[in-house]
């Protein structure tokens, strides 16, 4: 981060860079709402005394002085923290979330916080609180989600980093949409006590939801992976000491992919499969041993059928008492095969401990399948979603919504199924940009890796995008 080095040589100061963030969220967060509380007085003192420390000479964190703002799910100390939820309009916490106090304790300055769809709920970012963040390569278009105002704050200026939040996309999405890098963490590495959802003062975890960082580089990535996991917090009783490093950089030459560019469960719009299979191509033609038919042992409607019970099921304690009856009697008046979205969604919401049973033996079968595929491939290069940013669609419910994919309307839920890959098996997945589609849209792809192999993707993200030529780019509204 090239921001750090510049603080850490005294070339530019911790004030000097929270006034240039300042002055560019006055400027282009009217048109792109990423930006939604900001606590300037703390973080001017903060800034302040971060100068003063590095002056006297005194110890320095890994992020010593860096402003950043900070997805709005995370509770963040006497700073509002609401999770797009009108609810929560005057919420203000009593302590910082897990991955603020990391954050803090490196040095970074966390004064600002960025939207999220009503409690992270879905594929752009929009609530009744605080309205909707715009995509600064095009205003018109979502700027994904949930992560979609901390993905807009990295690329618009407002921060250098972000971490944000992925149970269904809502790291990957974001970063792919707003051309900017991000990294799902496997699952259970990084601690999410303090994020909303669940409820303020969870100590649980739920499945599939993982915490990580957005960035503007897969070295961006790497800083903040360590600081949130220099930590004995992390749920799955991996400290980040143990985490497995990749200290050498990766030859292209060297490596094995596996290439998973469309689906007929989920089919990917030309615009997007054609950047994918030409990245894979030149990562060909440098020597990479690219195989393009791998897949799981499992037939990937059977992936996604699981992931989508076990996501469904996971998400039921937030559904009000009200709702939660009609969804009982639903399931209860439906086939148990029933080809029925709403009842299929009323099945999975409420699937018995038995049931849930059932789809994590799925899931644990699933899990062999990949770590067959990464016998013979070191990382799966894949889709991040079946498009590139599409218009505002928030007028429709969520099950009405389609893509406009290949001129045909497909079902927004396709969204679902890119995320799943990774997700459902609790695998790490990093997203890179890989170029834009004739109308000038960013496109992602995303590399998916073995459990805890998260040092390893970031690493390889980094030599493809060098291979590719690919880094970040600022958006038109910034440059213009």
């Amino acid at each position: 981060m090239q921001l750090l080095i510049a603080l850490e040589r005294r070339e530019v100061s911790s004030v000097e860079l929270l006034d240039g963030m300042l002055a560019n969220i006055e400027r282009l967060n009217p048109a792109v709402n990423a930006v939604v509380a900001m606590d300037m007085e703390r973080a001017r003192a903060e800034a302040t005394a971060a100068d003063n420390s590095r002056a006297a000479g005194d110890p320095c964190g890994p992020l010593h002085g860096l402003p950043m703002t900070i997805k709005d799910t995370y509770e963040t100390l006497d700073l509002v923290t609401a999770s797009g939820a009108p609810e929560l309009a005057d919420h203000v916490p009593t302590r910082d979330a897990d991955v603020v106090r990391l954050l803090r304790r490196a040095g970074a300055i966390v004064w600002a916080k960025t939207n999220v769809p009503y409690y992270a709920g879905d594929h752009q970012t929009y609530n009744d609180l605080y309205g909707v963040t715009n995509n600064p390569w095009d205003l018109t278009r979502t700027s994904g989600g949930s992560s979609g105002g901390a993905a807009v704050a990295v690329a618009c200026g407002f921060t250098t980093a972000e971490i944000g939040s992925d149970i269904g996309n809502s790291i990957r999405q974001p970063a792919a949409l707003n051309g900017i890098f991000g990294l799902k963490t496997t699952y259970g590495l990084v601690s999410g006590r303090g994020h909303i959802p669940g409820p303020s003062g969870s100590l649980t975890s739920a499945d599939l939801g993982v915490f990580g960082p957005l960035g503007r580089s897969c070295g961006d990535l790497r800083i903040l992976l360590e600081v949130l996991t220099n930590s004995g917090s992390a749920f799955g009783g991996v400290p980040g000491a143990e985490l497995p490093r990749f200290e050498q950089q990766p030859d292209i030459a060297n490596l094995r992919i596996g290439v998973w560019a469309d689906d007929e469960v989920a089919p990917v719009d030309n615009s997007v499969k054609a950047l994918i299979e030409d990245a894979a191509r030149r990562l060909g033609d440098e020597g990479a041993q690219v195989d393009s038919e791998i897949r799981p042992a499992i037939g990937s409607s059977d992936l996604h059928r699981t992931y989508m019970q076990l996501l469904n099921s996971t998400m039921s304690p937030g559904i009000p008492a009200e709702a939660w009856e009609g969804l009982v009697e639903k399931a209860a008046a439906s086939e148990p095969d029933a080809d029925d979205s709403a009842a299929t969604f009323a099945r999975d919401t409420t699937l018995s401990h038995r049931g849930w049973l059932s789809a994590n033996e799925r899931r644990a079968h699933a899990q062999h399948a990949w770590a067959e595929v990464f016998d013979d491939v070191d990382v799966m290069l894949a889709p991040i979603q079946p498009v590139a940013a599409f218009p505002h669609d928030i007028e429709r419910p969520y099950g009405k919504r389609t893509l406009n994919v290949n001129g045909a309307e497909a079902p927004y839920r396709g969204i679902l199924f890119w995320a799943g890959l990774a997700t459902m098996p609790l695998l790490p997945s990093v997203a890179i940009p890989i170029g834009h589609t004739a109308d000038g849209l960013p496109v992602g792809m995303q590399l998916i890796g073995p459990k805890w192999s998260d040092h390893k993707i970031i690493s390889m993200g980094e030599e493809i995008s060098s291979v590719l030529g690919q880094h970040f780019t600022p958006p038109p509204l910034v440059t213009t």
